[in-house]
């Protein structure tokens, strides 16, 4: 989960994100990671499209406001969760007519911040995190099931088998994806999403299309641990465990 907080008061932004690590880890998510900014300008100048999953918004920001920042964030990323946070509810129409998530008000307790993220539905913002490769093609990594690396072109295998293919290096996608999910390279030049793992042979893995994926000797026990710790966290959130 990528998680921006934009708000003047260091106190305000520093409680928010305490309650947001102990309700993630509680809810199975211990790895994510949060940004925090003074300004909405500050924000705007670091954000483009699909960089975070969810960003909270005080509205009385100093500059520019937390709702003329969630326009412009709004101009650009369609998908993003916005949370907007203040001590009054006199902007709540004007929030929700950005099509914001959720209004949480100050002080926020911790049920307020569980109940929040049970609200936007994190396993929903999970399936719906867009990839965007070099070449400005984009998506859902949710959607990909492994992919295949050769004379530097990438072919991606989606679900409804279908294909995407990109020109980059297999140590690119690796950067990419394993910051976008639950992705193991399990030989040379092969990446694969765990969630898509159906069954393991001796030497290779079906996967949710029926393909068998191959699977490096080196790396057959550690693929199996990794894949039994996601099914342990999906159990934890509550989630599919395929």
């Amino acid at each position: 989960m990528r998680i921006a907080i934009a708000d003047d008061s260091i106190h305000d932004t520093e409680k928010l994100t305490e309650e947001l690590v102990s309700a993630l880890t509680e809810f199975g998510y211990d790895n994510e990671r949060i940004e925090t900014f003074e300004s909405g300008e500050a924000l705007l100048k670091k954000f483009e499209s699909g960089r975070y999953d969810i960003i909270f918004l005080d509205i009385f920001l100093g500059g520019i406001s937390g709702i003329d920042t969630a326009k412009e964030i709004r101009r650009k990323d369609r998908e993003v969760r916005l949370v907007f946070q203040t001590t009054s509810n006199d902007f709540a129409a004007q929030s929700y007519q950005l099509n914001a998530d959720y209004y949480l008000l100050k002080p926020c307790s911790s049920e307020d911040v569980r109940n929040m993220l049970q609200r936007i539905n994190l396993g929903r913002v999970e399936e719906q995190r867009m990839v965007e490769f070099p070449d400005k093609s984009r998506c859902r990594a949710h959607d990909i099931i492994y992919t295949e690396y050769s004379n530097h072109k990438i072919t991606i295998h989606l679900e409804d088998n279908k294909a995407h293919y990109v020109w980059m290096s297999h140590k690119d996608m690796e950067n990419i994806l394993e910051s976008k999910g639950d992705f193991f390279t399990c030989t040379k030049g092969i990446l694969l999403n765990l969630e898509k793992i159906v069954s393991f042979t001796d030497d290779c893995v079906k996967v949710c299309n029926g393909d068998f994926v191959p699977v490096s000797l080196a790396r057959r026990s550690e693929l199996r641990k990794a894949h039994a710790d996601y099914v342990i966290r999906m159990l934890h959130k509550g989630g599919r465990a395929e």
